[in-house]
């Protein structure tokens, strides 16, 4: 598949995600600004209310109709993928003087894709039991709670703070709206069988089973077709600002041993822990690679052009990873900035502007410095406005 098309479809799920996850900071928000003012006695009322309340069984609802929405939007892409495999293939069996295939007359393609999709919508099963958000102990440990149970600590959090003294409340509660913030929305796995779950927050782990599913029905696909043409080859595909270790195999053309025994040997082998490379089934000797060995010295050289910004040395790729931890640390301050703001705590609305603002100042620099193209998009947050602190209630 494309992988500017893979990019917009992965942008369609992660968007998605993104704004709900903007959506339950805001709730956690507001759930703390209503505690504010309260007498001791007012505030143990209100939180047995919410807690019994509305509020949290909306969350959860939302959460299943991004899950349905999700799976339905999964579905339709890995057929795409799948076609568009089907289609690159076609034209061996042309070639071989085969009947061409289609995806809608193939049991066994649609297999393939019914399979993936199977696995790849785990990420969306059962939210409402499989998220969770990251708290702090007094101690600074971490630990997950469900989304429910999370509501019900910070509900608990804010009693804890108003019998401490008004004078105090938007203070105690700092620290609480930075670790929702920080956090976010978390998908829980527990796959390891004796070991504590670990978590990933939900739009960056959907945005990565995506790519993955794409990723299996490419193989699954190619794996087919090239028995079927009689495939004893395969070609890599090749992207620019490649990292290091693909970079010499990247656009070049193996026999079926070859590749096997190259990828066995790699620390990160082909179509795996990001690699945004994918494997296509060919006929060595008959089969024109995509790239001239030009084109990948090219390649090659913009990866490892060295640049230096601020007294530190990266090659571009390395610049890339730059861009997405600052990228990453722009989205948690605008996440701080909604949340302070449904929360009332003007001083945390202002510093998270004040970082965003030097951040991105940060952001765009680095990348005039280093070539890169800004990808603003990548820091969008759906509900973040900036504000004027001053006219906040």
């Amino acid at each position: 598949m494309d992988n500017n098309k893979l990019k917009l479809a992965e942008e369609r799920f992660y968007t998605r995600f993104e704004a709900l996850n903007s959506e339950i900071l805001q709730k956690f928000g507001k759930t703390i600004s209503k505690f504010e003012g309260l007498s001791v006695s007012e505030a143990h009322i209100l939180a047995q209310q919410m807690k019994n309340g509305r509020e949290i069984d909306k969350i959860m609802e939302d959460l299943e109709k991004a899950s349905q929405l999700s799976r339905k939007d999964l579905e339709e892409l890995l057929e795409i993928a799948a076609e568009e495999n089907i289609e690159f293939a076609n034209v061996y069996y042309e070639a071989k003087g085969m009947d061409k295939v289609s995806y809608k007359d193939s049991k066994q393609f649609q297999d393939i894709v019914k399979s993936v999709e199977k696995t790849t919508q785990g990420v969306f099963a059962n939210l409402s039991s499989t998220t969770a958000i990251k708290l702090l102990k007094d101690n600074g440990d971490g630990y997950l709670k469900g989304i429910r149970e999370a509501y019900e600590d910070v509900i608990d959090r804010c009693v804890l703070a108003v019998s401490t003294g008004q004078n105090n409340y938007q203070k105690a509660m700092y620290d609480t709206i930075k670790q929702l913030s920080s956090s976010g929305v978390k998908k829980v796995y527990y796959e390891n069988e004796g070991k504590k779950p670990y978590a990933r927050r939900l739009d960056s782990s959907v945005r990565q089973n995506i790519l993955e599913g794409v990723r299996q029905v490419n193989i699954g696909v190619q794996e087919q077709v090239g028995k079927e043409f009689g495939a004893d080859g395969v070609e890599i595909s090749a992207h620019g600002l490649c990292a290091e270790d693909h970079q010499n195999i990247q656009g070049k053309q193996y026999s079926k041993k070859e590749f096997n025994k190259l990828n066995s040997s790699l620390d990160r082998p082909i179509g795996t822990m990001n690699c945004g490379h994918f494997v296509f089934s060919i006929v060595l000797g008959i089969s024109s690679p995509n790239y001239t060995q030009k084109q990948l010295n090219q390649f090659k050289k913009e990866s490892n052009e060295i640049i230096e910004y601020e007294g530190k040395k990266y090659t571009r790729y390395e610049a890339t990873q730059v861009q997405r931890r600052l990228e990453t640390k722009i989205r948690q301050q605008k996440d701080l900035q909604i949340t302070s703001k449904a929360s009332g705590n003007k001083e945390g609305v202002q510093t998270a502007q004040q970082n965003i603002t030097s951040l991105t100042k940060k952001y765009k620099d680095f990348s005039e410095k280093a070539g890169l193209d800004t990808q603003m998009q990548r820091m969008r947050v759906v509900s973040f406005k900036r504000i004027n602190v001053n006219n906040m209630k």
